[in-house]
């Protein structure tokens, strides 16, 4: 007796309310601190939770190769989402070459292709704080203008000025887009600032800012899901609509003015964020206060 392979009867939409941590470390001989927020599942369509779930099935081999995945009704019914956004996210894996849907039969497993195993470290390359660059990571600036702040901006981030410098750029490792980049930056400090500067330079941002003397002390940044709008799609060579990873970091100086809001959208498929943080005796020291008490 045949049973069907099993996968989650909800969708992960359910976001958990925000998180928000701060860090403090060294770089270069500077102590930084760093305040991240976690906003999970936050702006993620529910067909893109669908073909995460039906993805990760496929990946894990709950579906040979040959077997019927669920049909466009039980998909309906199980998550309690609409006919269409189960062909979206049907249509997507299509696409890929992960399932064939046959007319009047339902859609099937194929076989699943091996992700190639080699490990490529991006760390000193898109790293702000990264000293030196190897040369095959380039930027090109698309677009560099004066505007009035956004409304989100100047509604969450008044300090940042009525008008504001926005330097837009797509970074590359070889021939392969990884971010798209788009800066906002205060008048006093991108007045100074004009679009070859950033033009030269395959660092991030910040790095740039670093060098012609506006030094980051403390940064604020968010993660977050986003699907690729138009823009996103076309400079990271991605369909409209699939995932990208989202992180929004504001920068500022030791006098706490605003330097930076970069919003910065990667490819999940060729970016990995880790992270390495150090607990000082001084935090040890306070958890073990508060376990006494």
């Amino acid at each position: 007796m045949s049973t069907r392979p099993a996968i989650p009867a909800a969708l992960p939409d359910n976001p958990a309310a925000p998180k928000q941590k701060v860090y403090t470390y060294r770089a270069g001989g500077s102590l930084y601190r760093m305040t991240t927020t976690t906003k999970s599942g936050a702006g993620v369509s529910r067909y893109l939770r669908l073909y995460r779930v039906l993805s990760q099935a496929l990946a894990d081999g709950q579906f040979p190769p040959g077997e019927p995945l669920l049909s466009e009704p039980q998909l309906m019914q199980r998550y309690d989402i609409s006919r269409s956004t189960v062909r979206r996210a049907l249509a997507q894996l299509e696409t890929e070459g992960r399932i064939e849907r046959k007319r009047g039969s339902g859609t099937f497993a194929r076989q699943q292709k091996r992700q190639a195993a080699a490990s490529r470290d991006f760390s000193r390359i898109l790293d702000d704080t990264a000293a030196a660059r190897p040369a095959a990571a380039t930027s090109r600036t698309i677009a560099t203008r004066r505007l009035a702040a956004p409304s989100f901006l100047r509604d969450e981030q008044p300090g940042l000025g009525e008008t504001v410098l926005l330097i837009r750029r797509i970074r590359y490792i070889g021939r392969e887009p990884i971010v798209l980049e788009s800066a906002y930056l205060p008048e006093e400090i991108g007045g100074g600032l004009t679009r070859r500067q950033f033009g030269t330079d395959s660092g991030g941002i910040l790095k740039v800012l670093a060098a012609h003397g506006h030094e980051s002390a403390s940064m604020e940044r968010e993660f977050a899901a986003l699907e690729a709008d138009p823009l996103a799609a076309e400079s990271l060579d991605l369909a409209i609509g699939e995932p990208v990873f989202n992180v929004r970091t504001l920068a500022r100086d030791r006098r706490q003015r605003i330097l930076a809001y970069v919003d910065c959208l990667y490819r999940p498929d060729r970016y990995e964020a880790h992270a390495a943080i150090e607990i000082s005796d001084a935090w040890r020291r306070r958890g073990r206060r508060e376990r006494q008490n």
